[in-house]
């Protein structure tokens, strides 16, 4: 039988490569603070994130050989972020009759229906924290002369949504937001509009290959766009990749288990467990991770060449739009 040459490991490697098969979503989001989800061994420890120094480069005279060159200090900022801590897990029973007659392909049969559980709750829980952030309107700051210039509102039309696209970016872009790693989910409302306008790229630019295979991705404006039905049909969620974060980290292998490990597999990371409960005759397989979620700040970086000085400013949600097109359509 197929499960019976599978050691711990190979069933957690197994299981985390069934997991990165299906995570789509959390693909496009930063992946950088697994190894902080538990830092100093606590669940949900503060994390410090550094803020680069930013300097402005100084010139002088070519010719000059008697003025001394100016020397600027690197001052490095932090900003604590506290990651969700939480343990999500699938177990299920596998019975004397399963082992020895109705288990097949322990990794189909099994494996995967764990390992999709396991990202399903990660993805659910990653669109419900991007949802919670407030949904905000596209609006032209008027210009600061007393007011005169009124705000101009750009609202969505559904049969050449790619203006209103194109205006997103340039909400992402003066909030400071570098150019490459824009994505956007959308509802299929907002995607079917894109079909009907003719407005979607190539799919196969796309960075994310496991997204393709669901047939909803494509590029418009320099975005990375996945439709999803995790986002309500006339709902986009525009983002910077790093301005989300997902992280995950495997619980140990408890001392008492005689069959269990732990793997890091292309951004998962997961632990398997499988012991045998005598008093039930059942053996028991659990595939488990921690988790934590959350939506990173935004630094908005000005240089002053006049006075060589340069303001950093956090810009709240700033790498994250939440927007609802029926409340702006044309």
């Amino acid at each position: 039988m197929a499960n019976a040459f599978y050691t711990p490991t190979e069933a957690a490697r197994v299981a985390a490569n069934l997991a990165n098969e299906d995570a789509f979503l959390s693909g496009m989001v930063s992946r950088n603070f697994a190894n902080d989800l538990l830092a100093g061994g606590k669940g949900g420890a503060p994390i410090a994130i550094k803020i680069p120094t930013t300097l402005v480069a100084r010139e002088r005279d070519i010719d000059d050989v008697t003025s001394s060159i100016v020397m600027d200090e690197i001052t490095e900022t932090s900003y604590t972020l506290t990651l969700d801590k939480i343990h999500d897990y699938s177990a299920v029973p596998l019975s004397e009759a399963d082992l020895t007659l109705n288990l097949q392909d322990f990794s189909a049969q099994v494996l995967r229906p764990q390992a999709e559980a396991i990202v399903d709750a990660l993805e659910y829980k990653l669109i419900q924290k991007m949802l919670a952030v407030p949904e905000t309107e596209l609006v032209d700051v008027p210009s600061p002369d007393g007011g005169v210039t009124p705000a101009t509102y750009h609202a969505y039309d559904p049969a050449n949504p790619t203006a209103y696209f194109t205006q997103i970016r340039k909400a992402l872009r003066k909030n400071g937001v570098a150019v490459n790693g824009i994505n956007m989910f959308v509802g299929a409302e907002v995607y079917a509009n894109l079909l009907d306008a003719k407005a979607i790229e190539d799919a196969s630019q796309s960075g994310s290959t496991a997204a393709l295979r669901e047939g909803g991705v494509g590029r418009v404006r320099g975005f990375n766009i996945v439709e999803t039905t995790r986002v309500p049909d006339t709902e986009i969620l525009a983002f910077h990749k790093d301005a989300v974060t997902l992280a995950t980290r495997a619980p140990v292998v408890p001392a008492g288990a005689a069959f269990g490990a732990t793997v890091n597999e292309k951004g998962f990371s997961l632990r398997y467990l499988r012991d045998y409960l005598a008093d039930k005759t059942v053996d028991r397989s659990l595939v488990s991770t921690f988790s934590g979620i959350a939506i990173l700040p935004t630094y908005k970086i000005t240089r002053d060449y006049a006075t060589r000085a340069v303001s950093v400013t956090e810009v709240p949600n700033g790498g994250i739009l939440h927007l609802d097109t029926a409340e702006t359509a044309a």
